[in-house]
């Protein structure tokens, strides 16, 4: 998936060196990625799917995702590979049930 390889390296070319130099830990990231899902439920909670920016704040968790994917120095196209297949079998034990 091309599209997801440029979008990992424009996450990083925004934010190596800052997660270089400064993110320790994965807790960073964890953190993080809890603040933006909160976030993401604060405005569904109160104003559901047409909330005002909310397809930002679900986007800025795939950026938080792809900048701690930089940071474990993985690729997220391969990952994302394995996790759509993922999801396709959780979907058809669902559906088979």
């Amino acid at each position: 998936m091309d599209f997801l390889k440029e979008a990992q390296e424009a996450v990083g070319n925004i934010s190596k060196d800052y997660n270089k130099e400064n993110v320790y830990s994965s807790s960073f990231f964890i953190s993080l990625l809890s603040e933006q899902v909160g976030q993401v439920a604060e405005k569904y909670v109160h104003k559901g799917r047409e909330a005002a920016g909310i397809e930002v704040d679900v986007a800025d968790v795939i950026v938080c995702c792809l900048a701690f994917m930089n940071w474990l120095g993985k690729d997220a196209s391969q990952s994302f590979e394995k996790a759509l297949r993922k999801h396709r079998a959780r979907l058809a034990s669902l559906q088979a049930t």
